[in-house]
């Protein structure tokens, strides 16, 4: 008995140091920690939508701090400085992207997309002594050629800049700050997913899947506000007791004002950004988030740190959605003899959670690190083609040798189909109407090197492998050959 209780000794003090770190994590919020405040200051990067350096997986409830040393054009004889000193900050950036389907897809071959993003913020405070207020717009201007559509033809962009070429107004809204800017308010025509769904250490990774994922840029009307798009609306911030987040926002549910279903893209719909569409449905979307760092209560002397930001988050659509299956008419989709329109519902859902989490860390305070995210969404495969989808990834800072500046990151990604698309892939199937095609869930893998070569100048090496293109089994008639592309992106912060 005795020796019994020797040998399990070990496991159970293991098992209770699990235990901890589970508490630790999901109670986080419950143990003091240094007074916090609501960021109301976007970062620099926030107007990218991929392929951003990495800030540390935890929120940043302090503004961020301009530093000219990291932009190309540094002090500009002196303009910068002063035009901070009157609250007013411009950023330049501009991202060049070559890509090449290498094989598979429908076409192999080289393309190029790029962007340059420009963004002026005036503090209220600086600029005419009112406290705690922001004022901030962006344009875009997107430029060249998408490969997703026209050589690889997947489900998920090869990159988070493929859109449609346009010169146009990205957000335009005025924050203010509450309660020592622990709550924070935006009103006007926002981008969701700066704050909402993101992952930090996704944002690495150019396939724009790890960005806004598919299950809201396919199932929403235009994609929802989302990059390159904004749309009239509402967001609120409060951290009501460190180290807890808690958003919330409403916008319009169309920023194109367009229908579900177009043979217009929704650049052309509105190539300015300037409609501000208020007609359709109200898309309501909350989450929490949760900042841990569970290393650092259950170690003892001087052990390195690892942050991790928890998050949970759903989003509620008031607007009328396309039934997967049957027509306007109670038919089958997938028969010969129906029209065409499928029948709609009143209102939409979908609920998410992500993960960031640093795993190790050579020492207190260092680069070296390597942290996992892990984003999982659900919804309802009634009104969606995709009812599920999983991403996940590893990021390796600092680990090249004589390259601290340096990530590496590998991430995997696939969506799901919701049980009326399949159901209507085979009615099609069996009764010969059109799409009669043998669905399968796309999966897509990254591999990429973010390199450091100045402050204000990263080079990034880029490699994605897909199969089942298109969401379509590779045996099915409309099936599409396994694709292998390779890309380099740089990025120029002006």
């Amino acid at each position: 008995m005795t020796a019994a209780l020797q040998t399990n000794a070990p496991s159970r003090k293991i098992g209770a140091r699990l235990g901890r770190l589970l508490i630790v994590a999901a109670l986080g919020f419950v143990a003091p920690m240094a007074h916090a405040v609501a960021a109301s200051t976007p970062l620099v990067t926030d107007v990218l939508p991929s392929g951003v350096p990495l800030p540390a997986p935890a929120p940043d409830f302090a503004p961020a701090v301009s530093d000219a040393s990291t932009e190309l054009l540094g002090n500009a004889g002196g303009v910068r400085p002063w035009l901070d000193r009157h609250g007013v900050q411009i950023n330049l950036q501009d991202v060049e992207e070559l890509w090449g389907l290498a094989s598979g897809g429908v076409r192999p071959g080289p393309t190029y997309d790029g962007i340059t993003a420009v963004t002026l913020q005036l503090n209220t405070q600086q600029a005419f002594g009112w406290h705690d207020g922001l004022f901030n717009i962006s344009a875009l201007q997107i430029r060249g050629r998408s490969l997703t559509n026209e050589r690889l033809q997947s489900l998920n962009a090869v990159s988070g800049y493929d859109a449609g070429r346009s010169t146009r107004l990205f957000e335009l809204w005025y924050g203010q700050g509450f309660f020592g800017n622990r709550l924070d308010v935006r009103v006007g025509s926002v981008d969701l997913d700066t704050e909402f769904l993101v992952s930090q250490n996704a944002s690495l990774f150019l396939n724009a899947s790890f960005g806004w994922p598919l299950s809201t840029s396919s199932n929403l009307y235009s994609g929802g506000p989302s990059w390159p798009y904004s749309a009239v609306g509402v967001r609120v911030k409060w951290a009501p007791a460190h180290p807890l987040v808690l958003m919330g926002a409403v916008t319009d549910d169309n920023p194109t004002h367009g229908p579900f279903y177009s043979s217009v893209a929704a650049n052309q719909r509105d190539p300015s950004g300037t409609q501000f569409s208020t007609e359709g449905g109200a898309l309501f979307i909350g989450e929490a988030q949760l900042w841990v760092d569970a290393a650092r209560r259950l170690a003892t002397g001087d052990s390195a740190a690892l942050p991790g930001t928890w998050k949970v988050g759903a989003l509620f659509d008031t607007g009328r959605f396309p039934d997967q299956r049957y027509d306007d008419r109670g038919g089958l989709l997938g028969s010969p003899e129906s029209d065409g329109r499928p029948f709609y519902h009143r209102g939409n859902w979908m609920a998410y959670t992500v993960i960031d989490q640093m795993l190790w860390r050579a020492a207190k305070g260092q680069q070296k690190a390597i942290s996992v995210f892990i984003r999982a969404t659900a919804n309802d495969g009634v009104r969606n083609r995709f009812s599920s989808e999983v991403e996940a990834g590893l990021t390796f800072d600092g680990l090249v040798p004589g390259r601290i500046d340096d990530t590496i990151g590998v991430a995997w990604g696939t969506t799901l189909y919701g049980r009326r698309a399949l159901k209507s892939a085979r009615d099609a199937m069996r009764l010969g109407g059109s799409g009669a095609d043998d669905l399968k869930p796309e999966n897509h893998l990254e591999l990429t090197w973010q390199i450091a070569v100045t402050p204000y100048l990263n080079l990034q090496p880029d490699l994605q492998y897909f199969w089942n293109v298109g969401g379509v089994a590779r045996s099915s008639a409309g099936g599409i050959a396994n694709g292998f592309v390779a890309g380099l992106n740089m990025t120029t912060t002006f």
